[in-house]
């Protein structure tokens, strides 16, 4: 087995996000292992957790893209590391197919394990994600 310091930890997540930023979409999903969770936090259509790649692809990717004109670009402002945690914060961009700017902040809590990002809790802000998703 291979010991992922802290830094390399902070690197899988921050390329992780810039391949999202870049419009590559498999390679952000590519640094995840196949049964991570996603929660997201809050009171809106997201609200929850998405277990595993296929329940994401499923359940949370359709609903996204119904009404964005393509992924979020994620630009991360802040990455801090500490054993297999990364916490995250970011901007993210997006415009909805009628036009909208989506712009959320988002506070992000990823666990690494095996090179691969494990778990995401991701806390945004949830009145502008009910303004545009419902």
């Amino acid at each position: 087995m291979t010991t992922h310091t802290s830094e390399t930890n902070k690197r899988i997540v921050l390329d992780a996000y810039a391949s999202l930023k870049a419009g590559d979409v498999s390679g952000y999903l590519g640094a995840m292992s196949d049964d991570v969770t996603i929660t997201y936090y809050g009171n809106h259509i997201f609200t929850g957790t998405y277990n595993g790649l296929a329940d994401i692809m499923e359940n949370y990717v359709p609903a996204l893209l119904d009404v964005l004109d393509g992924p979020i670009r994620i630009t991360v402002s802040n990455a801090i590391a500490e054993g297999d945690q990364v916490f995250v914060e970011a901007q993210g961009e997006s415009r909805t197919k009628d036009g909208r700017d989506y712009n959320n902040q988002y506070g992000i809590v990823l666990k690494i394990k095996d090179g691969k990002i494990k778990t995401i809790r991701e806390y945004m802000d949830t009145e502008l994600t009910k303004a545009i998703f419902g």
